[in-house]
């Protein structure tokens, strides 16, 4: 085994909500284990926004900003899909962008990733034209468009293909997020070549990409850690790639906050 990837390439992951959480991902940059930190923003109110906020200024540059997605209520393509509970969605909306680029402002970050978000069966066009309006309301030179997977359960992800994300970006973004297990789970689904995909999202300008392990398409449940039992993305699909494309960044998404654990994921990752 010998080290094929610089591990200062990677990151780790943080939630703007979770402030306690990042001393230990600042000691991992500090000492060189870990490039970058992925910092997710969650819509909060403006009070705890600008007290959690403030660590993270501690390591400005080194930060990289996550917009908000379906998940936490902001979902750009369909809206009111996922406005359960909220009393005005798009209140809701503005304010975790607003939030978004204020976090991006203060941590020096020059990426943004952004989701086009999940739609209901059929409604492709209309969510499309609904993006497209969420870029004009929200404009942003820091866009990064992450590619999202297309599962075999749910709503319908917007944005799975290089195709599409080039339709999606409409000549207004200008970097795109190739998420390894994303685009697997769907090359699995739609029969196409996983490197055909790669070289897709390499034609359209690659300024950052998520790496984690995936259970393949059939599950909801994805972001596995590389030693997960149930993992089945194999990381010898991209050594080659990640090795030809040599300055783009590998940003970690794990459901974990122990540092060992990051600390050896980054480690698997790093091999060959």
């Amino acid at each position: 085994m010998y080290s094929l990837i610089d591990q200062r390439r990677f990151g780790a992951g943080c939630l703007i909500n979770q402030p306690e959480v990042f001393p230990s991902r600042a000691e991992m940059l500090d000492n060189g284990s870990i490039g970058h930190v992925q910092l997710m923003v969650i819509p909060q109110s403006d009070q705890d926004f600008h007290k959690n906020i403030e660590p993270f200024e501690t390591h400005k540059g080194k930060i990289r900003i996550h917009a908000p997605h379906h998940f936490q209520q902001v979902n750009p393509c369909d809206p009111d899909l996922f406005s359960s509970g909220i009393e005005d969605i798009n209140r809701h909306i503005e304010t975790a962008m607003y939030q978004t680029f204020e976090a991006a402002d203060r941590t020096g970050s020059e990426t943004i990733v952004i989701h086009a978000g999940r739609y209901r069966h059929g409604d492709k066009e209309e969510a499309i034209a609904r993006f497209h309006t969420f870029l004009d309301q929200y404009p942003d030179p820091r866009y990064v468009l992450e590619s999202l997977p297309d599962l075999q359960r749910g709503p319908v992800y917007l944005g799975t293909t290089p195709d599409e994300l080039k339709i999606l970006g409409a000549g207004t973004i200008k970097g795109y997020c190739p998420d390894f297990p994303h685009l697997w789970c769907t090359a699995s689904v739609r029969g196409i070549p996983y490197q055909d995909l790669l070289k897709g999202m390499a034609a359209l300008g690659m300024k950052f990409s998520h790496l984690s392990g995936s259970p393949g398409p059939d599950s909801d449940r994805q972001h596995l850690l590389f030693d997960d039992p149930n993992n089945k993305f194999s990381l010898g699909l991209i050594r080659s790639f990640l090795t030809e494309h040599n300055n783009l960044e590998l940003s970690l998404e794990f459901a974990v906050d122990d540092p060992a654990v990051i600390l050896r994921q980054v480690s698997i990752g790093s091999e060959c």
